[in-house]
Protein backbone atom coordinates (compact mmCIF):
# COMPACT_ATOMS: atom_id res chain seq x y z
CA UNK A 1 0.00 0.00 0.00
CA UNK A 2 2.59 2.41 0.80
CA UNK A 3 4.43 1.38 -2.85
CA UNK A 4 0.69 2.61 -4.20
CA UNK A 5 0.29 5.76 -2.41
CA UNK A 6 3.59 6.78 -2.99
CA UNK A 7 3.83 6.61 -6.71
CA UNK A 8 -0.05 8.21 -6.49
CA UNK A 9 1.37 11.28 -4.71
CA UNK A 10 4.04 11.34 -7.19
CA UNK A 11 7.34 9.78 -5.52
CA UNK A 12 7.52 6.13 -6.41
CA UNK A 13 10.07 4.45 -4.69
CA UNK A 14 10.52 7.71 -2.11
CA UNK A 15 8.47 6.54 0.65
CA UNK A 16 9.84 10.26 2.60
CA UNK A 17 9.46 12.76 -0.35
CA UNK A 18 5.22 10.56 -0.85
CA UNK A 19 5.29 11.24 3.35
CA UNK A 20 6.46 14.89 2.85
CA UNK A 21 3.69 15.77 0.50
CA UNK A 22 0.97 13.64 2.46
CA UNK A 23 1.59 15.75 5.10
CA UNK A 24 1.05 18.81 3.08
CA UNK A 25 -2.73 17.38 2.30
CA UNK A 26 -5.42 18.86 4.60
CA UNK A 27 -6.43 16.60 6.83
CA UNK A 28 -9.84 16.24 5.13
CA UNK A 29 -8.01 16.06 1.91
CA UNK A 30 -5.58 13.24 3.17
CA UNK A 31 -8.75 11.08 4.84
CA UNK A 32 -10.48 11.70 1.25
CA UNK A 33 -8.05 10.08 -0.95
CA UNK A 34 -6.49 7.34 1.76
CA UNK A 35 -10.41 6.28 1.61
CA UNK A 36 -10.81 6.82 -2.11
CA UNK A 37 -6.97 4.46 -2.60
CA UNK A 38 -9.13 2.02 0.11
CA UNK A 39 -11.69 1.70 -2.24
CA UNK A 40 -10.23 1.67 -5.53
CA UNK A 41 -7.79 -1.42 -4.02
CA UNK A 42 -10.61 -3.25 -2.74
CA UNK A 43 -12.45 -2.66 -6.40
CA UNK A 44 -9.39 -4.14 -8.02
CA UNK A 45 -8.36 -1.21 -9.96
CA UNK A 46 -5.53 0.48 -7.94
CA UNK A 47 -2.54 -0.40 -10.46
CA UNK A 48 -4.47 1.58 -13.02
CA UNK A 49 -4.05 4.78 -11.31
CA UNK A 50 -1.08 6.90 -11.78
CA UNK A 51 0.43 10.04 -10.32
CA UNK A 52 -2.15 12.79 -8.96
CA UNK A 53 -2.60 15.56 -11.51
CA UNK A 54 -3.66 18.91 -9.99
CA UNK A 55 -4.83 19.19 -5.62
CA UNK A 56 -7.17 16.38 -4.60
CA UNK A 57 -10.21 17.65 -2.84
CA UNK A 58 -12.56 16.05 -0.05
CA UNK A 59 -14.43 13.58 -2.13
CA UNK A 60 -12.09 13.55 -5.34
CA UNK A 61 -9.05 13.57 -6.91
CA UNK A 62 -7.81 13.61 -10.86
CA UNK A 63 -4.69 11.31 -11.72
CA UNK A 64 -2.96 10.25 -14.91
CA UNK A 65 -3.99 6.55 -16.17
CA UNK A 66 -1.56 4.08 -15.89
CA UNK A 67 -0.93 0.91 -18.54
CA UNK A 68 -1.62 -2.13 -16.85
CA UNK A 69 -0.97 -5.94 -17.35
CA UNK A 70 -4.81 -5.90 -18.24
CA UNK A 71 -4.41 -3.11 -20.67
CA UNK A 72 -5.60 0.54 -19.89
CA UNK A 73 -8.06 2.59 -17.53
CA UNK A 74 -10.67 2.20 -19.81
CA UNK A 75 -10.23 -1.36 -20.58
CA UNK A 76 -9.49 -2.43 -17.01
CA UNK A 77 -13.25 -0.95 -16.04
CA UNK A 78 -15.07 -2.16 -19.23
CA UNK A 79 -13.77 -5.60 -18.21
CA UNK A 80 -15.65 -5.08 -14.76
CA UNK A 81 -19.10 -3.28 -16.48
CA UNK A 82 -21.74 -5.57 -18.02
CA UNK A 83 -23.80 -9.15 -17.61
CA UNK A 84 -21.65 -9.98 -13.97
CA UNK A 85 -19.85 -6.74 -13.23
CA UNK A 86 -20.18 -4.42 -10.59
CA UNK A 87 -19.67 -1.03 -12.85
CA UNK A 88 -21.74 -0.09 -15.51
CA UNK A 89 -19.86 1.93 -18.80
CA UNK A 90 -22.10 4.90 -18.75
CA UNK A 91 -22.88 5.24 -22.76
CA UNK A 92 -26.13 5.14 -24.67
CA UNK A 93 -25.79 1.33 -25.68
CA UNK A 94 -26.11 0.59 -21.73
CA UNK A 95 -29.69 2.44 -21.52
CA UNK A 96 -30.80 6.09 -21.20
CA UNK A 97 -30.12 6.38 -17.23
CA UNK A 98 -26.80 4.72 -17.87
CA UNK A 99 -25.52 7.71 -19.83
CA UNK A 100 -27.02 10.73 -18.37
CA UNK A 101 -25.50 9.67 -15.10
CA UNK A 102 -22.14 11.33 -16.59
CA UNK A 103 -24.56 14.38 -17.90
CA UNK A 104 -23.39 16.68 -15.03
CA UNK A 105 -19.43 15.79 -15.93
CA UNK A 106 -19.40 17.91 -19.61
CA UNK A 107 -15.75 17.21 -20.22
CA UNK A 108 -15.25 13.38 -20.06
CA UNK A 109 -15.23 11.37 -22.88
CA UNK A 110 -15.95 7.70 -21.17
CA UNK A 111 -16.85 7.26 -17.65
CA UNK A 112 -18.06 4.48 -15.69
CA UNK A 113 -20.21 3.89 -11.90
CA UNK A 114 -20.79 1.19 -9.38
CA UNK A 115 -24.03 -0.59 -9.40
CA UNK A 116 -23.28 -3.07 -6.78
CA UNK A 117 -22.98 -0.11 -4.22
CA UNK A 118 -25.51 2.65 -2.55
CA UNK A 119 -23.86 4.49 -1.02
CA UNK A 120 -19.94 6.06 -0.75
CA UNK A 121 -19.60 4.81 -4.70
CA UNK A 122 -16.97 5.17 -7.17
CA UNK A 123 -17.69 7.58 -10.22
CA UNK A 124 -14.94 7.38 -12.73
CA UNK A 125 -14.18 9.76 -16.22
CA UNK A 126 -11.67 10.21 -18.34
CA UNK A 127 -11.38 13.79 -20.03
CA UNK A 128 -10.56 14.59 -23.90
CA UNK A 129 -6.92 15.05 -22.77
CA UNK A 130 -6.23 11.61 -21.40
CA UNK A 131 -6.90 12.64 -17.28
CA UNK A 132 -8.97 10.62 -15.33
CA UNK A 133 -11.55 11.99 -12.06
CA UNK A 134 -12.76 9.74 -9.33
CA UNK A 135 -14.88 11.07 -6.98
CA UNK A 136 -17.45 9.41 -4.62
CA UNK A 137 -21.59 9.70 -4.81
CA UNK A 138 -23.30 10.00 -1.51
CA UNK A 139 -26.21 8.22 -2.97
CA UNK A 140 -26.17 6.20 -6.18
CA UNK A 141 -29.03 5.99 -8.62
CA UNK A 142 -27.19 2.86 -10.54
CA UNK A 143 -27.44 0.74 -7.76
CA UNK A 144 -28.98 -2.18 -9.49
CA UNK A 145 -27.41 -5.40 -8.66
CA UNK A 146 -28.24 -6.42 -5.35
CA UNK A 147 -30.78 -3.40 -5.14
CA UNK A 148 -34.43 -4.04 -3.72
CA UNK A 149 -36.32 -4.55 -6.52
CA UNK A 150 -39.31 -2.01 -5.04
CA UNK A 151 -36.41 0.48 -5.78
CA UNK A 152 -35.74 -0.02 -9.42
CA UNK A 153 -37.44 1.81 -12.38
CA UNK A 154 -36.89 -0.86 -15.30
CA UNK A 155 -37.91 0.40 -18.73
CA UNK A 156 -37.57 -1.70 -21.95
CA UNK A 157 -34.72 -0.15 -24.47
CA UNK A 158 -34.06 2.85 -21.70
CA UNK A 159 -32.45 0.82 -18.96
CA UNK A 160 -32.78 0.82 -15.19
CA UNK A 161 -31.75 2.90 -12.23
CA UNK A 162 -32.90 3.18 -8.44
CA UNK A 163 -35.42 5.97 -7.82
CA UNK A 164 -35.00 5.76 -4.08
CA UNK A 165 -31.28 6.53 -4.32
CA UNK A 166 -31.91 8.93 -7.55
CA UNK A 167 -34.44 10.85 -5.44
CA UNK A 168 -31.55 11.03 -2.26
CA UNK A 169 -28.87 11.83 -5.16
CA UNK A 170 -30.78 15.08 -5.95
CA UNK A 171 -32.03 15.81 -3.10
CA UNK A 172 -28.83 16.39 -1.04
CA UNK A 173 -25.90 16.00 -3.74
CA UNK A 174 -27.17 18.03 -6.33
CA UNK A 175 -28.51 20.92 -3.72
CA UNK A 176 -27.22 23.42 -1.85
CA UNK A 177 -26.02 21.00 0.91
CA UNK A 178 -23.81 18.89 -2.07
CA UNK A 179 -20.71 20.70 0.00
CA UNK A 180 -22.15 19.30 3.31
CA UNK A 181 -22.89 15.97 2.47
CA UNK A 182 -20.24 14.79 0.12
CA UNK A 183 -17.27 14.88 2.81
CA UNK A 184 -14.73 12.49 3.73
CA UNK A 185 -16.17 12.16 6.97
CA UNK A 186 -19.49 11.09 5.54
CA UNK A 187 -18.12 8.54 3.02
CA UNK A 188 -15.72 7.12 6.14
CA UNK A 189 -19.05 6.19 8.04
CA UNK A 190 -20.80 4.77 4.86
CA UNK A 191 -18.25 2.82 3.34
CA UNK A 192 -15.90 1.69 6.41
CA UNK A 193 -17.94 -1.64 7.38
CA UNK A 194 -18.12 -2.90 3.60
CA UNK A 195 -14.55 -1.58 2.84
CA UNK A 196 -10.96 -2.65 4.19
CA UNK A 197 -9.86 0.91 5.55
CA UNK A 198 -5.78 0.98 6.00
CA UNK A 199 -5.55 4.75 6.74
Amino acid sequence: MVEHVTRILGAPGDTELGRETWNLLPDRVQRSVGLMIDKICHEGWLDAVGRLSGVPWDGGFFFEPRETSRGTLSQVLDSKSGAGGCYVACRARNGLFAYLSARNHRGWRQSWIENDTATASLHVGIFGNGIAEVHLDAFNPMFIVGAWRGDLVRLPLVGSYNHRLFRLHRRWEQSEYGATVRTSANFYHLMHETVPVSF
